[in-house]
């Protein structure tokens, strides 16, 4: 359910400061180059540690720490005991910092390919859709920096995964979905929290607040039916008439037929050009060929429901 968090520890939170020496010690070497010339102190496991003498930061996938991947089932009652071994290995206690990162995924087997559901996922009102990325499908909020990512969880698991002994059962997954909703600032004002602590995370009430975030932003995607393209289609000819036919699906014909007298009226094209459009029209519809839509969306609106649901109950049991 978790993944990535970001915990921000301030000296005056605990009322003194802390050995910046003793902390070092404790961390790997960051062999990496720093985004943008950024250094962290080191490492502990996969979560880096950034730190002066008054503040500490910790960043990373917190289901990565603590079972070595974030593929197995990382519920909410495993926040807290990652929480605190996390605390151990640093030597300081992160709940008693606060939240300034939080990402919530969740993983699907689908039916088909992942890249197959893409374009249905089609309209998410104040976010940029963007797909330049063959793998990865996100919707991009416009103001804050919060977004809803859809992507092929293995191509960038699947290697590790093989390697490990208790994940081996992914091995033989080929379409894993991962939609994550990524909180990277401002996490308490998106959430409308007052305040956001570490500790926090360990009440189901905060839970069930970011997963119904998730489940709200997802169902809140405009998604459209894309029709199947059938097999026997051959030249323009057959081409324009699948087109007609699939305007005609979608809007019906009683509705074209409206529309073209519309045209009439408007004296836009003549009597004798609606009757031959018409036929056309009627043409296409009579036409035997394979026609009908995917079932993509239907089958991924059920599996993201079905998982809202074992979300809330692994929350409340």
């Amino acid at each position: 359910m978790i993944d990535t968090v970001k915990i921000i520890l301030l000296s005056k939170n605990l009322g003194h400061s802390w050995d910046l020496e003793e902390i070092k010690s404790r961390l790997r070497p960051f062999t990496k180059k720093g985004r943008k010339g950024y250094k962290p102190l080191g490492l502990i496991k996969n979560m880096t540690v950034t730190a002066t003498n008054d503040l500490l930061i910790v960043e990373g996938s917190l289901p990565t720490f603590y079972n070595g991947n974030s593929v197995e089932n990382f519920s909410w009652k495993d926040i807290k005991p990652a929480i605190r071994l996390l605390s151990n290995e640093i030597g300081l206690p992160l709940e008693r910092g606060t939240v300034g990162r939080i990402d919530v995924g969740i993983n699907f087997e689908l039916d088909q390919n992942v890249t197959d559901y893409f374009q249905e996922l089609f309209f998410l009102r104040y976010f940029q859709r963007i797909d330049r990325h063959r793998t990865t499908l996100r919707f991009e909020n416009n103001s804050y920096s919060h977004h809803l990512l859809f992507y092929d969880k293995l191509k960038f698991s699947k290697r590790k995964l093989i390697e490990d002994v208790e994940t081996i059962r992914y091995s033989h997954t080929h379409n894993l979905m991962r939609i994550e909703l990524q909180l990277q600032e401002r996490v308490r004002q998106i959430l409308n929290l007052k305040e956001l602590h570490v500790s926090d995370l360990f009440s189901p009430v905060v839970w069930k607040i970011l997963i119904k975030k998730w489940f709200d932003l997802y169902n809140s995607i405009y998604k459209k039916a894309i029709s199947i393209l059938p097999k026997n289609i051959k030249g323009m000819r057959d081409v324009d008439k699948w087109f007609r036919r699939d305007y005609i699906q979608m809007r019906g014909l009683p509705e074209v037929d409206y529309l073209l007298k519309k045209l009439v009226d408007s004296g836009s094209i003549s009597a004798s050009a609606k009757s031959k459009k018409l036929k056309q029209y009627k043409i296409a519809m009579e036409d035997s060929s394979c026609f009908e839509y995917q079932h993509n969306t239907v089958e991924l609106n059920s599996k993201v429901k079905r998982m809202y649901v074992e979300a809330l109950k692994q929350i409340y049991k």
